[in-house]
């Protein structure tokens, strides 16, 4: 019988949190829309680069709502259960609230390891891929992107005229080239100015730069107080995007690095006699968030035990209610500890500490069927909005 029933409340608690967790995702999405459409408007961006950049931008996403939407799950199977009095029945045929939470804690296994797969390496990845992504879609619209006379200034140190652009092939006549910092050849500091009678760009082998291949020109230089005229009949010049960098470790941002490359940056730092704070808290968040779903588990079946009819609504409120509460907790405590106010490992690990506790002890109340406080009051529906208004 017991195997029964840890099927059938496990299957009432995965159904809504599959449907929240597509629902909060699918909601989550919607914030790149913008970004999306923009991308494909000014840059022609296809099929491809749609699918490649919603699956990169998705574990951004699901770090967060898998612990939301297995909260909401739990909140939802059990607010059902006990308005339909099932949980009650359960108890009289001897069944415990402990045994109850045997099927939420095997969906918690779950879904802590899909939060912490996404955390430890599918979430860096998407970061970095999106970054690549950003600058493959310019790359590719390059052209489109650059007017007749006009001056061009999105490469980095590199002013950009053309005078002439053909539709058919995309070759340029007439480019005039003003470039800072030398380029390859010129020493540092030193500016250069190109004349060529035609351009043509072509892919490079960097991510973040591309190649400009002029033909018919001359190239004026000043460095040094001497000025020097050089003329060519082919001139390769590779040019970077402004804002670009290359993807080395020393240039990731620490949501674009794995967990490997993440300790060294750590030890790096405090090789250097500084503080690495910030970096520890977010190494220590990517396993915090995956144990907040256990922490969720354990408020999840007590609260959800209400003497409520509208049992899909008032989950979906308490757990909003939790969520607000555990977040606003986390960002607190995390602030405090990238300030250096508090331990950042204290500071990552409190919520859950926080928050698990008070689990662990209205669980312990509500299996002794001994509620207390905020909890009697939930199960008796004193807090619920419309059972008040009922009463009225």
């Amino acid at each position: 019988m017991l195997r029964t029933i840890d099927k059938y409340v496990f299957r009432e608690a995965a159904v809504p949190f599959l449907l929240s967790l597509a629902i909060l995702t699918l909601t989550a999405l919607l914030s790149k829309v913008v970004k999306l459409i923009e991308l494909v408007l000014t840059h022609g961006a296809g099929a491809r680069f749609v699918f490649w950049f919603i699956l990169s931008a998705l574990p951004s996403f699901l770090v967060y709502t898998i612990p939301v939407s297995f909260l909401i799950g739990v909140l939802i199977a059990f607010t059902r259960l006990s308005s339909d009095s099932e949980i009650t029945a359960m108890k009289a045929s001897g069944i415990s609230l402990f045994k109850l939470l045997r099927p939420v804690l095997a969906l918690a296994v779950i879904a802590s390891v899909s939060t912490l797969a996404f955390t430890l390496y599918l979430f860096p990845w998407g970061s970095l891929n999106l970054k690549r992504l950003m600058y493959e879609a310019a790359k590719s619209r390059l052209v489109s992107g650059i007017e007749e006379k006009t001056f061009y200034d999105r490469f980095k140190g590199v002013t950009l005229y053309v005078d002439h652009i053909s539709p058919r092939t995309g070759e340029m006549e007439g480019v005039f080239i003003s470039q800072t910092g030398g380029g390859e050849e010129g020493a540092s500091g030193a500016s250069s100015v190109f004349f060529a009678d035609r351009g043509e760009f072509f892919p490079s082998t960097e991510d973040f730069s591309v190649y400009l291949k002029l033909r018919d020109g001359n190239i004026h230089r000043r460095a040094d107080d001497a000025y020097h005229i050089v003329d060519f009949s082919s001139y390769t010049l590779e040019l970077g995007f402004a804002g670009a960098a290359p993807p080395n470790e020393a240039e990731k941002s620490n949501r674009e690095l794995y967990t490997g490359e993440m300790i060294k940056r750590i030890e790096e730092i405090k090789a250097r006699g500084e503080n690495p704070a910030p970096q520890v808290v977010d190494l220590h968040k990517r396993f915090a968030l995956p144990a907040s779903v256990f922490v969720f588990a354990f408020l999840g079946v007590p609260l959800g035990v209400q003497k409520v009819r509208s049992a899909r609504f008032t989950g979906f409120s308490i757990a909003l209610g939790v969520v607000l509460a555990y977040y606003a907790a986390s960002t607190a405590l995390e602030g405090l500890g990238n300030n250096g106010a508090l331990n950042p490992v204290l500071s990552v690990w409190g919520s859950d500490i926080i928050f698990g506790l008070a689990g662990l002890y209205i669980f312990r109340m509500a299996a002794k069927d001994d509620p207390t406080g905020l909890l009697k009051g939930l199960m008796e529906g004193r807090f619920n909005p419309l059972s008040r208004r009922r009463r009225r």
